[in-house]
């Protein structure tokens, strides 16, 4: 047997060549995205000409979470709309037209062709997740004058009921602060996608992408996909937005095989970045054996540090270590459960 690097190469040789190059390339995004923090000046005015507009179907199941969404964007002194697919007993609630509703897309659709105004920056929110500060109103100014139309927010996790789904929710954060503001602040295109909570869009933009692209259930990943086509310049705010962790791992699970319909829109958009993100994933996981006999690869530095990730995340949970470690496949086989049986419904996980 050829031992590595040494002689004729074989199979083997191959992959731990491939596992080397892939690991570094991974590497190099992550550390890139790190160093590439927003840097907006602080005597930047704030936008005037902006509205929060938070999303939510309406129902009991939803609105403990909206309440305290609305709470924090009162205190906030924010300008906000709620846009919501029943009456609701709060202020700022604008209803769908039954027949204009149907998912999230349609909802906001219809608040699009109606409502959006070209001169105004939108904000759009999930109904559990709000802005820990308003510095986002001075990012979209200072991004805004050179000519950047779209941006999010940082995720950061609140628990729900469920600590093994808040433990794992910690990687969003992690790659918030990696290859997605590698994406934003590096490439300045969102070829990983864009996240539904804090969606900073510039109104003409809004309304002419938006209405065009198409019903799905993956809202959010499609309109970064047009960005991306269309080449428009993006950014990544300073605000961390709360979101909560579901409340169940079967709301997790059904959370992100909803998100496999992205890697299909991926496809169609000739996007190999989501895929291949998601490949290497499991290609890096799948290695770590490797390592006991060969020796560790930049492949497997990788899948260390994202073992660091989720035992933060644990840590923050209050959870075991080693039930995170063994419960953070879900994310992959949940992402490939939804690739084989892909949903055509936008699942409402529960947020009481």
């Amino acid at each position: 047997m050829h031992k590595y690097g040494c002689g004729d190469p074989n199979v083997l040789d191959v992959l731990l060549l491939a596992l080397n190059a892939a690991g570094g390339v991974y590497l190099f995004v992550l550390a890139a995205g790190a160093l590439n923090r927003p840097r907006v000046p602080p005597e930047t005015p704030p936008v005037d000409n902006y509205l929060v507009v938070v999303v939510t179907v309406g129902t009991e199941r939803v609105l403990p979470a909206l309440r305290e969404t609305v709470a924090q964007l009162q205190r906030l002194g924010l300008r906000y709309v709620v846009l919501s697919s029943n009456p609701l007993d709060m202020s700022n609630v604008m209803v769908v037209p039954r027949d204009q509703d149907g998912n999230k897309y349609r909802a906001v659709r219809w608040f699009v062709l109606n409502y959006a105004r070209p001169d105004t920056w939108y904000i759009f929110l999930d109904d559990d997740s709000y802005p820990l500060d308003a510095k986002f109103l001075q990012d979209i100014a200072y991004y805004g004058a050179r000519g950047y139309v779209a941006g999010n927010g940082v995720l950061i996790p609140r628990p729900g009921r469920s600590a093994l789904a808040y433990a794992l929710d910690w990687v969003r954060h992690f790659d918030d602060l990696t290859r997605f503001r590698f994406a934003l602040e590096v490439l300045r295109r969102p070829i990983f996608g864009m996240h539904g909570e804090l969606l900073i869009i510039r109104g003409d933009v809004l309304r002419e992408l938006w209405p065009a692209m198409g019903d799905t259930v993956t809202e959010d990943f499609r309109l970064a996909m047009e960005l991306v086509k269309r080449r428009y310049r993006t950014f990544q705010s300073r605000t961390y937005v709360s979101i909560k962790s579901p409340n169940s791992l079967r709301d997790f699970i059904q959370q992100r095989a909803r998100w496999a319909n992205a890697l299909g829109d991926a496809v169609r958009y000739r996007n190999p970045a989501p895929p291949l993100s998601t490949a290497l994933a499991a290609f890096f996981s799948a290695a770590i054996p490797l390592a006991a006999t060969y020796g560790p690869t930049s492949a497997t530095a990788v899948a260390a540090v994202y073992a660091a990730v989720y035992i933060y995340g644990s840590l923050k949970a209050r959870r075991y270590v080693i039930d995170v470690l063994l419960a953070s496949p879900l994310e992959l086989l949940a992402m490939l459960a939804g690739l084989i049986n892909r949903t055509k419904r936008f699942y409402v996980i529960d947020k009481t």
